[in-house]
């Protein structure tokens, strides 16, 4: 990968690791979506990775010597959260979305955060987008040195969906402790894990981790009520990053409603013959709009068609 003076406010083509087992092309549709300002950072593209970046430069809000449980106690605390929240899924712009990210911080009492969404494809992360709202330096590190594979936190946001102090995993591999001490490093001395899944079958997740730069400081009182203000944001963020997928698939690939009827069989276990019975047209006719479509979409065959679709929630599983 080819290194970057400066993460924040640059235009990223996707980013590649070499841990990752990625095909070319992007298993959720992904396209480059860093964009803070018109300077282009380019890396190699061999995986399905893009990055939002927009880091503050003025350092630790000013709030940040207070502790959790005195944030957490004020008479607003639960309203302001909520209040950034609802505004997440009418965020057009990822721009607009990582600005909510920025207040939402503020209003939880947290100094930084990185949102991750990724697929997890049988005990490996095959596409990972990043929203980054924390020292840019940290990101370039961690993709150089290849710790998607590595992280403690990602696997622990795919097995588990309930929000925890960073520090409660038990961690004793060498390399995983690395991938840690280096976000303790970057604003994360002290850090919240908060993962959002998509419902039942589904392997797109996201994890919203949370940081402190003052260690303990998630540990102490009033992490309760400030997980559920987590959990909120962190859904709000899963589900506009799902609904932007959606929408660069639909777009990108020019996915129609014909092609979804053929993708709903498809899951349904429907064979060729039984599709082109139920819609009236030859066997010949439904194999070839699905080569069709499968090249569209970047997929060898249409079982990974389906699951791509149902993955960007295009589909119910």
């Amino acid at each position: 990968m080819s290194s970057a003076k400066n993460l924040s406010g640059a235009v990223f083509t996707p980013c590649s690791a070499s841990s990752l087992s990625a095909p070319p092309s992007s298993a959720d549709g992904a396209t480059p979506i860093l964009f803070a300002s018109n300077t282009p950072c380019s890396t190699s593209a061999s995986s399905a990775m893009a990055m939002t970046s927009g880091a503050s430069t003025q350092g630790p809000p000013a709030h940040s010597s207070t502790p959790l449980a005195q944030r957490v106690s004020a008479s607003d605390y639960t309203t302001r959260v909520n209040a950034v929240a609802e505004q997440v899924a009418q965020a057009s712009e990822h721009r607009t979305a990582l600005a909510l990210l920025h207040e939402g911080i503020d209003a939880l009492g947290a100094e930084s955060a990185v949102l991750v969404s990724f697929v997890r494809d049988s005990t490996e992360v095959s596409s990972c987008r990043f929203m980054l709202a924390c020292e840019p330096d940290w990101c370039q590190r961690y993709l150089d040195a290849g710790f998607i594979a590595q992280d403690p936190w990602l696997a622990y946001a795919a097995h588990h969906s309930e929000p925890i102090v960073a520090s409660t995993l038990t961690i004793a591999d060498p390399e995983r402790q690395r991938v840690v001490e280096l976000a303790a490093r970057s604003g994360f001395a002290s850090a919240v894990l908060v993962p959002a899944h998509s419902g039942a079958g589904h392997s797109r997740i996201s994890l919203l981790c949370l940081g402190s730069s003052r260690p303990g400081y998630f540990e102490g009182d009033g992490f309760g009520r400030f997980k559920l203000g987590a959990r909120t944001l962190a859904l709000e963020l899963h589900d506009w990053w799902l609904a932007r997928i959606r929408r660069e698939l639909m777009v990108k690939a020019r996915i129609t409603p014909d092609d979804l009827e053929l993708l709903r069989h498809e899951r349904q276990g429907h064979s060729s013959k039984h599709i082109a019975s139920e819609l009236q047209v030859s066997k010949s006719s439904i194999n070839s709009r699905f080569q069709r479509m499968n090249m569209k979409l970047g997929v060898p065959n249409r079982r990974l068609a389906a699951r791509l679709a149902v993955e960007c929630g295009l589909l119910i599983g």
